[in-house]
This record gives structure tokens, sequence and C-alpha cells, in this order.
């Protein structure tokens, strides 16, 4: 699904002159290390740096509920945003609930999109030595399913009810939340059976996990995801569907099996990007996504999962920006119409 893009040089690139460069400076803000908003924040950074556009500062490990306020008031440049974030606080709900309906629309609409791509894509993951070769197998097991808060943790827990026959935690299953940097010990001293958790292709802990013993990946089933129940979760604001060649997942060795009744791998995920202000100049915000587009070889060097996240594209079907009414920075569209690509009409 991704389209291929073909790069001219660094002659190709929009530059903005050496010295305008140097008097940009823009704050940008991610979320844990190592994953999808680290990596391009900090890819932005250096390609901006590279084509002289902007000096961007970088902060990682941010909380993303309180960064896109700051991006939607002008107080930080760029943020990652999970979509759904976007779409809770044009309808002031969840963690915008405080700021009520009319206050979280305006706010919502000051964020525009340079460029989209997957969060996280789901797994269940276990050791082979516990049985667990399917989501039917959780029942009366104790789950890591995310930390204690958060959108990975609701994500989770409606992934397992819709690959099960309806599995609720405190149920059918004992879930067990920790904060991201204790998962993988629980998982290592068998303080849970499984983990249903955020993984790319590859994920750089499952080497972790499948040097202490033999690793099962396992799909949803391909009959329920194909059902009006996942197909209806994988349309809400914020969800992709995910569809990956089982082939494709051989990365790790024989330590590690994937799952799955036929040669694909399936499961959802939460989709996102990058935003700013919709006061950032034209110039900046194309000179931004164009050295996304015109580099991106360069950030699937960096992060091959990054091709696997559906960077580099813009299909709605995998991002789905409309369905959580985000709008693209009208930079952000000249850069990707002159690409080639096409913007869908209710993301202008």
């Amino acid at each position: 699904m991704i389209k291929k893009i073909f790069l001219a040089g660094a002659g190709a690139v929009m530059c903005i002159s050496g010295a305008q460069a140097q008097s940009i400076t823009l704050s940008s803000a991610a979320a844990a290390p190592g994953l999808s908003t680290d990596v391009v924040a900090k890819y932005q950074a250096e390609i901006a740096a590279a084509n002289n556009i902007a000096t961007i500062q970088v902060q990682v490990g941010q909380v993303l509920t309180k960064t896109i306020v700051q991006v939607a008031k002008g107080e930080t440049d760029i943020s990652a945003t999970p979509f759904i974030l976007n779409f809770l606080m044009s309808k002031g709900l969840g963690p915008y609930s405080g700021m009520g309906k009319d206050k979280g629309k305006a706010l919502a609409s000051n964020m525009r999109l340079l460029y989209p791509y997957h969060l996280g894509a789901f797994c269940l993951i276990s050791f082979q030595t516990t049985g667990i070769d399917s989501y039917s197998k959780l029942k009366g097991k104790t789950i890591h399913n995310g930390p204690p808060r958060g959108g990975a943790l609701v994500t989770a827990r409606n992934i397992i009810r819709l690959s099960t026959s309806g599995f609720k935690e405190g149920k059918d299953y004992k879930g067990k939340q920790i904060a991201w940097g204790q998962a993988d010990s629980i998982f290592l001293d068998r303080s849970v059976d499984a983990a249903v958790r955020p993984c790319g292709n590859p994920a750089n802990f499952i080497p972790i996990l499948a040097a202490a013993g033999k690793i099962n990946i396992v799909s949803v089933p391909k009959k329920l995801y194909q059902g009006k129940s996942w197909q209806k979760y994988l349309n809400a604001p914020g969800m992709g569907p995910v569809i990956w060649k089982t082939k494709d997942m051989d990365l790790y060795g024989p330590n590690v099996k994937v799952i799955s009744e036929d040669d694909l791998f399936r499961t959802g995920s939460n989709t996102g990007g990058t935003i700013v202000h919709k006061k950032m100049t034209n110039k900046v915000a194309k000179a931004l996504t164009k050295s996304f587009i015109s580099n991106i070889e360069k950030l699937f060097q960096k992060a091959s999962f990054m091709k696997y996240a559906y960077a580099g594209s813009v299909d709605d079907k995998v991002h789905r920006v409309c369905k959580a009414g985000v709008k693209y920075h009208q930079g952000a569209i000249e850069a990707w119409e002159e690409a080639g690509f096409k913007i869908p009409k209710c993301a202008k």
C-alpha cells in the first residue's frame, strides 16, 4: 500500500536559504523512545537541518494528551498525535471533558497534519510453553495489556474482546497493567502468561523475549477480523487495519513463531501522525513535508518497521484521517500532491 518514492537527489528537496534556516527554531514533542513518534521526530529534525529548513528541538517521552493542546494553543510547534486524541478534543470528551465541547472544538480546529503513520499494531505474544497459540486460550490467564492508564490499555482490552467470544478483564482473564519500562521484565519472569501490546515489524523487544524461550506471535482470527464487530472497530476514529504477510515477519530466527490460519497476519493499530498549528506558514509546512517524502528511504534505513507503519503513504484506507476529523496543512497538501499523492477531499 506504500507508494514507491524515487529519489532524484538532494537537489530535488525544497530548501530555504541557510541564513533563513538558522533563524527558524521549532520545538517538537514525541512519546516513548524507540517507537514511531520518537523515530519520526528525530528523523524530521535531522532532515530539516540537513536541508536548511529549520533547527528542530525534540523532546521525547512526552504525554501527547498534553502536547497537542500546546500545539493547538501555539505553545509548541510540532507534536506527534494519536488521531483519537484529536477526535476526543473536538468533542470535548475523555481527557478533554474539562474544557467543554466549544473550547475543545475551537482548539482542535487549530491543528493541521503534515504526515500520517501508524503508532502501533497490537500483537498477542506468549511463550510457547504456556500453550497460548490463539486468543481463545487467554481464558483464565493473566495478561499484560498495557500501562495503568491510556489508549494502549483501552485498545488491548478491545482487541481481546473482539478476538474472542467477548472476553472481559476481571471476568474471563486477569489483566495486569504496568509501565512500559517494566513490560519486558514481567513477561520474562513469567508474572504474566501472555501480553497484548503494540508491536512493530520488527519489534525491538521480541529478540529480548525470544532469548529466554520460544515465542508465539498470534494473529487475530480471520473469521472474526472480517466480521461486523471487528470491521466496525477498525472504522472507529483513531483505528486502522493492519494486514502483513507472515513471510515479512520472519525476521527473528527459529525461536519465534508467527501463528495465522493463512499467510496473512491481521490486527488493528492506533493511527496518528505529526501535527502543527494551522498558522505555521505554508512555506515551512511544505518544506518539512517535502523533505519527509523525498528522504523517506532514510527513515526506513533507520527504522525498517516504519514501512509497516505505512509512513510515506496518505492512503486513508489505512490511516483513517477523515474518520477522526483531522485536516492536512495546506503546505503539506501541496507537497504531497506535487509528489503524486492524492489527499482525500474530506481531509483538506
